[in-house]
C-alpha cells in the first residue's frame, strides 16, 4: 500500500509541474499588458517590468517562478497592488472550499437516495421520473441552473438572498443547490446501474431466500457494494464543481476564488491566474490522490494492479 500511495504521489508531482509549466509559457503569448492605464509612460513601464521582473529573460522569469513557488510564492498582483496571490487566495479559498463541500455532500447523498430508489422501482413510473431529472441533471450547466434559481427562489418568489456570503446560512443554499445538481444526477444514475446489478446477484437472492428483509438487504450489502463507482466518480465531480463554482461564483457576488480569478481575466493580472490555476489543479489532483487511496483500501485489487 504505501508503495501503491507513493507511486501516486510522484504522479501527482509530475503532473503539477506540468501544469505550472504550461500555464506558466500560455501567459506569456497573452496579447496586451497589465498596464492599462493610458497615462503611464515608457519609462513607467519599464520601471514597473523591473519591478515585478518581467524585464528579465522568459526562462529566467520561469525558473524564479518555480524557486518562489517552492516557497509557497505565488508572486505580486498586479491589480491589488502590494498584495501578495498567496494572501489573496488564501482568504477567499475558505469560501469556495465550503461551497464545494456542501454542494458534494448534497449532491452524493440526493444521489444516493435516487439511484437506490430508482433500482428498486426499475422500469416503473418512478424510475423512468428519476432518469428523466437525471438526465437533465447531466446536460444542464451549473450557470444556467445558478440563474433559474436566482429568479425564481431569489427575485421572484423572494425567500432566499440573491448575493453575498457569510452573514447567514441561507446565503449558501442557492449556490449550493445548483452546484450539487450535476453531483446528484451522476451519482444516481451510476447508482441505479451499479446496485441493478448488485440486486440480481446470487448472494442477494440467497438472503432473500433466507428471509432477511428488503430495507436490510439494500442497507447490509447493496448499498455497500455499489460504492466502489461512487468513490471512482469523486475526482470528476470535484473537478466539475471546482469549474462550475467559477461561474457561479460570480453570479451570487460570492468571495470565492473562483470570483476573484474570473475578475483577473480582463485586467490580466498574470500571476494571480497562475496561481489560482495552480490551486485549483492542485485541489483536483489531492481529490484524485484520496479518491483512489480509499479505492484501493475497498478494492484490493486496485493496489495490485
Amino acid at each position: 500500500m504505501a508503495r501503491y500511495i507513493l507511486k501516486r504521489l510522484l504522479i501527482l508531482i509530475v503532473t503539477l509541474w506540468i501544469v505550472v509549466t504550461a500555464t506558466f509559457f500560455l501567459m506569456q503569448v497573452l496579447p496586451g499588458t497589465p498596464y492599462n492605464n493610458p497615462k503611464l509612460s515608457a519609462s513607467a513601464i519599464a520601471q514597473l517590468n523591473s519591478s515585478y521582473g518581467l524585464d528579465k529573460p522568459v526562462l529566467v522569469q520561469y525558473g524564479d517562478y518555480l524557486l518562489n513557488l517552492l516557497h509557497g510564492d505565488f508572486g505580486t498582483s498586479f491589480q491589488y497592488q502590494n498584495q501578495s496571490v498567496s494572501t489573496l487566495i488564501g482568504q477567499r479559498l475558505p469560501v469556495s472550499a465550503q461551497l464545494g463541500l456542501q454542494a458534494l455532500v448534497v449532491g452524493v447523498l440526493v444521489g444516493l437516495w435516487f439511484g437506490a430508489l430508482s433500482a428498486r422501482h426499475q422500469n416503473q413510473k418512478l424510475d423512468g421520473f428519476l432518469g428523466v431529472l437525471s438526465t437533465l441533471g447531466i446536460s444542464t450547466p451549473s450557470f444556467i441552473l445558478a440563474i433559474m434559481l436566482l429568479f425564481l427562489f431569489g427575485y421572484d418568489l423572494g425567500w432566499l438572498p440573491v448575493s453575498g456570503w457569510g452573514d447567514s446560512f441561507s446565503q449558501t443554499i442557492l449556490p449550493t443547490l445548483a452546484l450539487a445538481v450535476g453531483p446528484a444526477a451522476i451519482t444516481t444514475r451510476f447508482v441505479r446501474s451499479e446496485m441493478i446489478d448488485v440486486l440480481h446477484s446470487d448472494y442477494i437472492q440467497l438472503a432473500r431466500a433466507k428471509g432477511i428483509g428488503e430495507d436490510q438487504v439494500i442497507r447490509k450489502h447493496a448499498y455497500r457494494n455499489s460504492m466502489i463507482p461512487i468513490l471512482t466518480l469523486m475526482g470528476p465531480m470535484t473537478a466539475n464543481l471546482l469549474t462550475g463554482s467559477t461561474l457561479v461564483e460570480n453570479i451570487f457576488s460570492i468571495p470565492g476564488i473562483g470570483q476573484q480569478f474570473v475578475s483577473s481575466i480582463p485586467t490580466k493580472d498574470y500571476p494571480v491566474i497562475m496561481g489560482t490555476t495552480i490551486v485549483y489543479a492542485l485541489m483536483l489532483m489531492v481529490m484524485i490522490l484520496i479518491t483512489d487511496i480509499c479505492t484501493a483500501l475497498v478494492d484490493p485489487r486496485v493496489r495490485l494492479n
